[in-house]
């Protein structure tokens, strides 16, 4: 699959190299385009109402040959959302994510909450601080015994099952908001997440 890569507003201090992704498509949005120039990173394309963009990055896009999407102040769906939805095929893709750190809170509680009506969520993965973020059904990840992790339930998730890791789960129903899968341990150098419906992130 070829990889996409959406830079959002709010900091962004990560230190997970993007180089050796090529990446088909990068979108900036709106003033998350200045991770991108920092990174020496040239965007594909540049989306939002661009109400918070520095005038002089600006301009600056406005004379390359990037794609500049504006739009209004006033509308039903967050820049985020608007980025999601002008990519081709997304359930074809890697889509991955930077930025969006220690920003106002709503915005990043609506970065999860919109998650759900996307059905190529799994396809997400968010490098958020020196952590990856990532939204599956089922999944077996590769850490270090003794590495931090968290499952956030997205959704209600039925018999959510956890193997490889401190506290393991069998087939227990957990629903959303419930602090039961918050801060485990991996006992094994591959921690597998199971559930037979419902949507999760990790976070590792």
């Amino acid at each position: 699959m070829t990889n996409i890569l959406i830079s959002l507003g709010g900091n962004c201090s990560t230190n997970h190299d993007l180089n050796d992704k090529d990446f088909t498509e990068i979108i900036g949005v709106d003033k998350g385009t200045k991770h991108l120039f920092n990174r020496l990173i040239t965007p594909t394309i540049v989306l939002g109402d661009l109400d918070s963009i520095e005038a002089s990055l600006l301009e600056k896009i406005k004379s390359m040959d990037i794609n500049l999407i504006k739009y209004e102040t006033d509308k039903d769906k967050t820049d985020f959302e608007l980025s999601l939805e002008i990519i081709d095929n997304p359930n074809e893709k890697n889509i991955y994510l930077i930025g969006g750190e220690e920003g106002e809170i709503d915005h990043l509680f609506s970065i999860f909450s919109s998650l759900i009506n996307y059905e190529f969520a799994e396809n997400l993965t968010w490098f958020y601080k020196d952590n990856k973020i990532i939204f599956k059904r089922n999944v077996s990840i590769e850490m270090k015994v003794g590495s931090n992790f968290s499952i956030i339930p997205i959704t209600h998730l039925k018999s959510l099952s956890i193997t490889g890791a401190k506290w393991e789960l069998d087939k227990t129903d957990v629903e959303p908001g419930s602090t039961k899968t918050l801060r485990n341990v991996s006992i094994s150098d591959e921690v597998t997440i199971n559930c037979e419906d419902g949507l999760f992130s990790v976070i590792y």
